[in-house]
């Protein structure tokens, strides 16, 4: 049997990925071979596809950290033939072996887990890893002790798939959310849609250039990192705290010392890689019926057909494409 498969190679010291065709001798191994249904596209996994960076370790590899589907081989005891299950997180699948895009994946069980009775397969994908990420950033303000009655919620860059679900749990909560976005004019319907009070453009985030600006923001999930997380901070009310987890504004970013000394700012590292069975009471708040539950998750998440991702890729890279992002096998 063969099927199709998206490949990363390193060809004159340049990252290619192709669509090729593969059987199941080709897969790396494990004890469950898994029928691929849903996949999902996280910015990680658009730079894999398009070569940008070293999201991958070892090459030739398939790309892609998240997949759900049916069990079609099991030798693990856990898991019987018909079995939905998901795989997500980790630091070796997608990233140190193949990974989710492919038609057909094996994989040890251990990094297995059954889908919920009451969640389809595409739910568990379309949350995913983005939707976790921004749950464990949204339990940290509620652990801190940040409230709504404090003030507004910044979110950046907020038509990516993990800020978008951000902004859809804070809302849920009773939070005032303001959400910061370089497409302000083109996507300010779509924010507000899912839960946003307001909608700025990224260079509203804080006024000006001084080591303080006014304080706006009881808190602030940050999916970017660069410029945005230094205006953030410099705009945080007294003891505010600011959730980080992404990059796609810059891997590294110049601040003062000031936030932290004279207003008590917490900087808070948010680390979502956790495979499912890891995961614990967050990731069950996110189910039917939890307090982290996303209320728009049809209206945040789409699917995409397999031949189409490596020009999804290419798009998400640009900025040109919101939400979250689901191939559908």
């Amino acid at each position: 049997m063969k099927f199709k498969s998206i490949k990363l190679y390193e060809e004159n010291g340049q990252r290619v990925s192709r669509m090729i065709e593969q059987t199941l001798n080709d897969l790396a191994p494990g004890d469950i071979v898994i029928q691929s249904q849903y996949a999902a596209v996280n910015y990680k996994d658009a730079r894999a596809v398009t070569g940008i960076g070293k999201v991958l370790s070892n090459l030739p590899a398939v790309p892609g950290v998240e997949v759900a589907g049916l069990v079609v081989e099991s030798s693990h005891p856990q898991f019987k033939l018909g079995d939905v299950v998901t795989v997500q997180g980790g630091r070796e699948f997608g990233m140190r072996r193949d990974g989710a895009y492919s038609e057909y994946v094996r994989v040890p069980g251990s990094w297995a887990a059954h889908v919920p009775e009451d969640t389809d397969p595409f739910e568990s994908v379309a949350m995913g890893l983005a939707a976790y990420t921004s749950a464990l950033a949204v339990d940290e303000l509620l652990l801190r002790g940040v409230k709504p009655e404090h003030g507004p919620i910044l979110v950046t860059g907020g038509t990516g798939g993990s800020s978008s679900f951000a902004i859809d749990m804070l809302a849920g909560l009773g939070y005032q959310v303001v959400a910061s976005t370089g497409k302000k004019e083109s996507e300010s319907e779509y924010l507000t849609s899912i839960g946003a009070a307001e909608v700025i453009g990224r260079d509203e985030i804080a006024g000006g250039d001084k080591f303080l600006e006014e304080q706006r923001w009881a808190g602030v999930i940050d999916a970017v990192g660069g410029k945005p997380l230094d205006a953030a901070l410099r705009s945080t009310k007294q003891r505010g705290v600011v959730c980080a987890f992404g990059n796609a504004a810059g891997e590294t970013f110049n601040t003062a010392i000031y936030p932290f000394i004279l207003r008590a700012v917490s900087l808070v590292g948010i680390n979502g890689n956790h495979p499912v069975p890891t995961r614990g009471d967050v990731w069950t708040r996110m189910q039917k019926g939890g307090d982290l539950r996303p209320r728009h998750i049809h209206k945040i998440a789409y699917t995409i057909a397999f031949d189409d991702l490596k020009t999804h890729c290419d798009k998400l890279i640009q900025s040109g494409v919101r939400g979250r992002a689901v191939v559908q096998f």
